[in-house]
């Protein structure tokens, strides 16, 4: 077996990272790695440290609907998750940031892209678009 490359290598850890997500509908996982490919942070989509989650707590007004009242990247107002990238994000040292790449599981939301690049994040790689009937 070959020795993978840094972006196969990130995205495997992306995913193991979204097995600790706490969401009725999808678990997201991000790993950023610095321009030297060091991990400077990871991210899973979820409530707060401490509040009740969403999957094993039955705490999501979004999870209460079905796919076709919420249709994938809609207004996440009704989300009370943070989302992967964002948690990620936030963890990491601002610093080094700028020409970072964001791994994550899936395609980031509106939102979170528009967060990813305020943050200097230089590039992002995920291997699954949103599917338009399984929102996040």
């Amino acid at each position: 077996m070959g020795r993978p490359s840094w972006d196969e290598w990130a995205l495997n850890l992306a995913e193991v990272v979204a097995t600790r997500a706490d969401c009725t509908r999808s678990q997201v996982g991000a790993v950023l790695l610095s321009r030297t490919h060091r991990v400077l942070a990871v991210g899973y989509n979820g409530l707060p440290a401490g509040l009740p989650g969403c999957a094993s707590k039955g705490n999501c007004p979004r999870g209460q609907l079905s796919y076709e009242q919420v249709a994938a990247n809609s207004d996440y107002s009704n989300c009370p998750a943070i989302h992967a990238e964002a948690n990620a994000i936030y963890y990491a040292d601002p610093y080094e940031l700028e020409g970072a790449t964001l791994y994550v599981t899936r395609e980031p939301c509106p939102a979170c892209t528009t967060l990813i690049r305020a943050a200097g994040v230089r590039n992002v790689r995920y291997r699954e678009e949103i599917p338009s009937a399984d929102p996040r």
